[in-house]
């Protein structure tokens, strides 16, 4: 009898080491669950800048569309340098600094983002995809932007609003805006 009590004790202890061997473990498989989704995010930078003088424009709500200005879409904010930051997954694009009140998730369209800004008009070549190729669309239409390009070898969109121009990194979509006109902004 005394050896089954024994027993039924060693059961416990070693469950009970067990259940502790296991537990400090379960955090770190989980978080390399959780970590295994995002490392697919890849990230995309819009800089926002001056069409006139190349300075960065800070905080400023930028308008994302997934696709075209009709998609699904969020709302992503510029910080001190200038730069919104995007992630992109195979689904879903999304920011963490997004602007209050706004939509920080949009749903991944075809594979291209259309970009305004709220304060500041942006300067792109309207019905074109990117500097110097051929309309697309008719010229009253926003511009829209691979992603893989944006990815590969990154996009400096045109600049219609002044001459000052910079190239982009892989990873980034260069945006070049000025502020609004007073009845531009009578008009929003």
């Amino acid at each position: 009898m005394l050896t089954l009590t024994a027993s039924k004790g060693m059961c416990k202890v070693m469950a009970s080491i067990a259940r502790r061997k296991v537990f400090p473990a379960a955090p770190i498989v989980l978080a390399i669950f959780l970590y295994v989704p995002l490392s697919n995010a890849q990230e995309i930078h819009i800089r926002a800048l001056n069409a006139n003088n190349g300075k960065p424009i800070s905080n400023e709500c930028l308008n994302v569309w997934s696709g075209t200005a009709r998609g699904t879409h969020l709302v992503t904010q510029t910080n001190k340098q200038g730069t919104a930051f995007l992630q992109v997954q195979e689904n879903e694009i999304s920011t963490e600094n997004g602007c209050p009140g706004w939509p920080t998730h949009a749903s991944r369209g075809p594979g291209q983002l259309t970009i305004a800004g709220a304060r500041y008009f942006a300067c792109q070549e309207y019905g074109k995809i990117t500097r110097g190729e051929a309309p697309v669309n008719s010229l009253t239409t926003m511009p829209a932007y691979r992603i893989a390009k944006i990815l590969e070898s990154g996009i400096s969109a045109g600049n219609s609003c002044g001459k000052f121009r910079v190239d982009a990194k892989p990873g980034e979509l260069i945006l070049f805006m000025r502020p609004l006109h007073w009845w531009e902004r009578m008009k929003r």
